[in-house]
């Protein structure tokens, strides 16, 4: 429904927010309801995440607003997401929507691909030398990977900066 009613949650038509705002903690809670203790689903909430906090990083915190570089790290995560499998289709809606919505879905061109990369292995969802990234299968269908490659990453950055 975001895709659907995105132009009138750019308006902030307050049924459309209160749609968009009430699913999404519906779901959150969800979630967290049946994760308490952090102990594997509810680190889909991260989705994007991997990508934005590298972003974060090596940009000072200062170009984006986090959930612009969430944004980003979403296209990122749903272009790895097609290579391992996701529908294209999928992939594209999502794309679409954070394009449609006037969101940042690139890095700025000052950081190269590899640089981020290596910014992603800071991040506190590496365990033992691997990275734990969210990824879909769906829209809808989230789940943790903990074996993408550093160059699968740097493909799917490639990628979006062709977007």
């Amino acid at each position: 429904f975001v895709s659907q009613d995105l132009d009138k949650i750019a308006r902030l038509n307050p049924s459309a927010l209160d749609r968009v705002i009430t699913v999404s903690c519906e779901i959150k809670a969800e979630v967290v309801r049946q994760d308490e203790r952090e102990a594997g689903l509810r680190r889909i909430l991260n989705f994007g995440h991997t990508t934005a906090h590298a972003v974060e990083r090596l940009t000072g915190y200062s170009r984006f607003k986090h959930g612009e570089a969430v944004a980003v790290g979403m296209v990122t995560a749903s272009l790895v997401s097609r290579e391992r499998g996701a529908a294209s289709s999928d992939v594209c809606e999502i794309v679409e929507v954070i394009k449609a919505a006037g969101l940042p879905h690139k890095l700025p061109p000052e950081l190269s691909n590899r640089d981020v990369v290596k910014a992603m292995g800071y991040d506190k969802k590496v365990s033992q030398g691997r990275l734990h990234a969210v990824l879909i299968r769906s829209i809808g269908d989230a789940y943790v990977a903990d074996d993408t490659p550093p160059e699968l990453w740097e493909k799917a950055l490639e990628e979006q900066s062709r977007l």
